[in-house]
């Protein structure tokens, strides 16, 4: 098994804690708390059926890589439109979460691109 398709499992375990963590440590009532959550178990699908299923290990892994993309692009959205429009950022739990996101986003598809850009199996 490609540790690559290891290390994505793991990042996509790291969001669904931050998610949960982001919901629950600081008391939110709105489910957007959870969009790491829901990131982490869509990228975790799709890494799955990677790992289940050698036939598609690469269509997967690309699909893997292009999800984590837009969730880098999601993530920081909020943060950058605010920047754009001269309001300053206050570090609190929205932006911690957002970041690590944008952090885990970048870290699954670093190691999926890795997986791709690597030899073929046999």
């Amino acid at each position: 098994m490609p540790v690559s398709l290891i290390a994505v499992i793991v990042f996509c375990d790291v969001l669904i804690v931050a998610g949960l963590a982001a919901f629950f440590l600081t008391g939110a009532s709105h489910v957007t708390a959870l969009i790491p959550t829901f990131a982490g178990f869509i990228l975790q699908a799709t890494a799955g059926i990677a790992l289940l299923l050698p036939s598609v290990r690469r269509p997967a892994m690309l699909v893997t890589a292009v999800l984590a993309g837009v969730g880098i692009a999601v993530a920081l959205s909020r943060p950058v439109m605010k920047l754009l429009a001269g309001a300053a950022l206050e570090w609190n739990a929205a932006l911690i979460s957002q970041v690590i996101m944008a952090l885990g986003c970048a870290a699954i598809c670093c190691a999926s691109m890795m997986f791709l850009l690597g030899p073929s199996e046999p």
